[in-house]
């Protein structure tokens, strides 16, 4: 990292706490390590081991997110908060977009719902590349991309539809998924679930050929993908978004589920899974309880703030925007 890009990393983590302070969220500073963890399938986190007085281990956990920590916050009446932290992942791919240790900045709104959350990223984007002198376009890993808001919005069903020619409103059954990916040229395995089959599509055949010209939420992800978005009565697609810029993934938010009967059937499947990982974990079924019970309705995001910075910086890698990146070969 240059001292330029310091310089311009330490602005907008000034002007992020600006944004967030002036709409009355308050600020959050949460552990890195837990004993327990929000099981995903897809994340894998790195372990360490802690000894008490007389050499006993304890297991604790770095976070993929400050998620399980911001949750039981929001349940005590915290109102509106944010945080900004470093986080970690395991295993992660050899990619110019990726790093073990990251900063993410992540908010959640009581009272809102994934459209509002929309909004309010649309809005501290384009606050953000305001504060830091940027053009109303940026060369994104070779692409240009026209920056100003109103931003591209796209349902998964559209973005299957026009890029692979799919109808995904026929493809919620693992079977017609299947025969789908067969006609695209994909392999699909036996032992394949609807998630993988899914995300072998999505990532060869719809992800590459999104529409990159502007930034782009991609809105309504099916049901059966497992995580803790809101899923409305009588309907298979959960209130859930990313944003892309450039072809590059920077945030994922959704309208909080809180029916006990989803969040433990999420917590058993998941943890499940986990167990089978590459750093296997205890699931924090109590968390669970605690977001049935008492957290309110709310909407929250998490944001990859240094691939935030690599967009508005015009850098190529996310190494060039992290203080003393690792000397690995990631890109």
């Amino acid at each position: 990292m240059t001292l330029s890009t310091f310089r311009a990393r330490a602005a907008a983590l000034r002007a992020t706490r600006e944004f967030f302070w002036a709409r009355g969220y308050a600020e959050m500073d949460s552990p890195l390590l837990a004993p327990a963890l929000i099981p995903e399938s897809t994340i894998d986190v790195p372990a360490v081991e802690f000894h008490d007085h007389l050499g006993r281990p304890r297991p604790l956990y770095l976070i993929p997110s400050p998620e399980v920590y911001m949750k039981r916050l929001l349940a005590l009446g915290s109102g509106d908060i944010f945080q900004i932290t470093k986080c970690f992942r395991d295993g992660e791919p050899p990619t110019g977009v990726h790093h073990p240790e990251f900063t993410m900045l992540e908010w959640y709104t009581v009272g809102a719902g994934y459209l509002d959350s929309l909004a309010l990223q649309e809005e501290y984007f384009d606050f953000l590349r305001r504060s830091l002198g940027t053009g109303g376009s940026a060369a994104v890993r070779g692409r240009s991309v026209d920056l100003s808001p109103p931003f591209r919005r796209l349902t998964l069903r559209e973005a299957f539809r026009e890029t692979a020619g799919l109808d995904l409103d026929a493809l919620l059954e693992r079977e017609a998924l299947a025969e789908a990916a067969a006609g695209l040229g994909l392999s699909v395995s036996p032992e394949d679930e609807w998630e993988s089959v899914f995300h072998k599509i999505f990532l060869q055949a719809v992800e590459p050929r999104l529409p990159s010209d502007r930034p782009l939420f991609l809105l309504d992800y099916p049901a059966e993908l497992p995580t803790l978005a809101l899923v409305p009565p009588g309907v298979r697609y959960a209130e859930r978004w990313e944003l892309y810029i450039g072809g590059i993934e920077l945030a994922n938010c959704y309208t909080e589920e809180r029916d006990r009967t989803r969040l433990a059937d999420f917590f058993r499947r998941e943890g499940a899974k986990k167990q089978a990982s590459l750093t296997p974990h205890p699931a924090d079924e109590e968390l669970a309880e605690i977001m049935a019970a008492s957290m309110p309705a709310a909407s929250g995001n998490a944001l990859g703030f240094d691939r935030l910075l690599m967009v508005l910086l015009g850098k190529d890698t996310i190494r060039e925007v992290i203080p003393f990146a690792w000397n690995t070969d990631l890109g």
